[in-house]
């Protein structure tokens, strides 16, 4: 049926951005559903040799009728241009290529222009006569799908309606029934409104592996206070959680697991083909679905491919061997690489050479890995060539090498307070660990708390120790950390972020005189913390920490004298804690060398000390007024 092959484009002007066409026509899952094409079960990723890798694709129309295929993987240019091929084993057709192009506008100033092509190749005459009933059908359905999303932006419609609708049936009863459990939980009414809305109406596929930060973005909501909700959701049964393991090169989840304890510290990606050790601060990423008592939803697969499934990925591109490509770099500068699929051969730019070799800019991809390329060739500015030498066809992908913050790691989550109550149980299994790529661990001590027992009685004493354990615990939740746990009067938490833990430090020692002022026998607290790499264990049925980092924290806590903090000089290169002790007007920066149990060498530490009212600070030496 070669000759019958039939090639048909459509085009239309839009008043939108580019990027904003390329983000709605990139993301092909949600396109697939609204067009009307059918979930699509995918297997795993197979490699002939010295071809291009592919999954077996199986689909079935109406419910019955089975269409195979072989999914090749897609090429594309940011904001430019997007192809997929397919090589039919059933169905009507043989093969299909679809191209996206997105042009500059010639009707509406800074527009964009979307160009479709697509070349079908059927098997038959029924084929044939399926091309304007598919085919040409989902090109248009396509072009409608933007000018809905158009209509959205501008805010004349509320949402998209898809071509197969599938809520499914809701238990309204039950959802009600369930959200009165939310009466007495700290988070806002309004975003409480917003889950109702999304568990009753939002498509199967939006509330499950429900990202709270992407549903905050949605909404024009605050992240924190939206994980918040979802986390006191779930405890009243409205959602369930999930952890999931994302592969730290293509970024997409890998593995799923109900809780903490099924988690295993290696999981293999087949895209890249290379297996990885899970990380909680990175690789580990929390996610919630609608509770099947409220309705049943299913996570359907429409396309596993495109581009805004990795919108890390600058480009993709196949180069088979012998060939070269010239890849456009992308406008404007952040740290990027190019990466091999299934091999995992990577190079990262720091930034783009400045220097006038062009060669600089030319890489060759032999079977052991890149090398820099010795040929000359005529390049502008904004590209970089790319030549494939080895034994094989590759897949090259440029993409951000900084990792994508808008997610909720495991490490993020476990370290707030109200994780911890709320989910006491969500522990690892005994035995397991899981490293931490940085995590801030913060010590409190009580100074002279032996004298407090002897002065007031054991009783008295262990009441007031009780209630200073409240008080630090509010500052600690207030600031997004978790109590980790108590070691006789000392505190051990930890924080996600080290300027949380510094601000969380500082609110401690301001507001203790307010605490003295609710007891008998004032207290004087020596706080310590320390940022850096962790792992993360079940200790006593508790999520616990362990490592260099942790015993650095309680050996600069160690180093507190009271009234003050104490941390690592190293702090002063994080700029936003290097920006809050550059701001504070009541402590003084004593920067000091301290010689720590365990370390060779003295190590650099700064103490923030409390001003006592009444005194005066002169040249870092402090003196009574007269």
């Amino acid at each position: 049926m070669e000759r019958f092959i039939r090639k048909y484009s459509i085009e239309k002007d839009f008043p939108l951005s580019r990027s904003f066409v390329w983000k709605v026509l990139g993301d092909n899952d949600r396109l697939n559903r609204f067009i009307g094409l059918f979930p699509v079960e995918f297997g795993k990723v197979e490699n002939k040799q010295g071809g291009i890798f592919y999954r077996d694709a199986v689909a079935k129309v109406a419910g019955f009728v089975d269409i195979l295929w072989k999914e090749y993987p897609f090429q594309w240019v940011k904001n430019e241009q997007y192809t997929f091929e397919r090589i039919y084993e059933k169905g009507p057709f043989t093969k299909l290529v679809t191209t996206f192009e997105f042009l500059e506008s010639t009707i509406y100033e800074n527009g964009c222009k979307v160009l479709i092509k697509s070349e079908f190749t059927p098997r038959n005459l029924l084929g044939l006569a399926a091309i304007p009933l598919i085919g040409i059908k989902s090109m248009k359905n396509t072009i409608r799908y933007v000018d809905e999303q158009m209509l959205v932006a501008n805010g004349t419609i509320e949402k998209i309606h898809y071509q197969k609708k599938s809520v499914g049936q809701i238990n309204i009863e039950e959802l009600n029934r369930l959200e009165t459990l939310l009466d007495e939980a700290p988070v806002n009414p309004d975003y409480r409104i917003k889950l109702h809305g999304l568990l009753r109406d939002g498509e199967s596929n939006d509330v499950v592996k429900m990202n709270p930060y992407k549903v905050a973005s949605e909404w024009g909501a605050e992240p924190l206070e939206v994980l918040r909700l979802f986390l006191y959701a779930t405890k009243a049964g409205l959602l369930n959680l999930s952890w999931n393991l994302i592969c730290p090169n293509c970024r997409v989840s890998k593995v799923e697991y109900t809780t903490l304890s099924k988690l295993e510290g290696q999981f293999h990606c087949d895209l890249c083909g290379i297996d990885y050790n899970a990380d909680f601060g990175k690789y580990v990423e929390l996610n919630f679905s609608v509770h099947p008592s409220i309705r049943k939803a299913y996570d359907q697969v429409f396309c596993v491919g495109g581009p805004m499934i990795t919108p890390h990925v600058h480009m993709q591109r196949v180069i088979q061997k012998g060939d070269s490509f010239a890849f456009p770099l992308p406008d404007g500068f952040v740290k990027m690489r190019i990466r091999v699929l299934q091999a995992n051969h990577i190079v990262t730019f720091d930034e783009w050479p400045e220097d006038e070799n062009i060669k600089a800019m030319a890489y060759t991809y032999e079977d052991n890995g890149w090398h820099r390329s010795g040929e000359q060739y005529n390049l502008k500015n904004d590209e970089m060539m790319i030549s494939n030498e080895s034994s094989s066809d590759i897949v090259v992908v440029m993409e951000k090498a900084e990792w994508n913050q808008e997610v909720v790691t495991a490490a993020w989550v476990t370290s707030l307070q109200e994780f911890r109550d709320l989910f006491s149980s969500e522990v690892l299994s005994p035995g397991q660990q899981v490293g931490i790529e940085s995590v801030t661990i913060l010590f409190s001590d009580l100074q002279g708390s032996t004298s407090l027992y002897e002065s007031i009685g054991d009783a008295d004493a262990y009441g007031q120790v009780r209630r200073h354990f409240e008080f630090l615990s509010h500052w600690i939740s207030k600031n997004s950390g978790g109590v980790v746990k108590t070691i006789g009067d000392a505190v051990m938490a930890v924080f996600h972020l080290p300027e949380d833990a510094l601000k969380a430090a500082i609110q401690i020692q301001e507001h203790v005189s307010e605490f003295n002022a609710t007891v008998g026998d004032p207290i004087v607290l020596k706080l310590g913390l320390y940022s850096g790499p962790a792992i993360a264990v079940n200790s006593n049925d508790r999520l616990d920490y362990f490592g260099r980092t942790v015993n650095m924290a309680a050996r600069v806590q160690g180093q507190s004298a009271g009234h003050d903090l104490v941390l690592s000089e190293d702090a002063l290169q994080n700029e936003k804690m290097q920006a809050i002790i550059m701001g504070l007007e009541r402590f003084e920066i004593i920067p000091f060398k301290a010689s720590l149990k365990g370390i060779n060498d003295d190590v650099a530490l700064i103490q923030l000390k409390k001003r006592v009212p009444g005194s005066l600070i002169v040249q870092n030496e402090e003196v009574s007024d007269v």
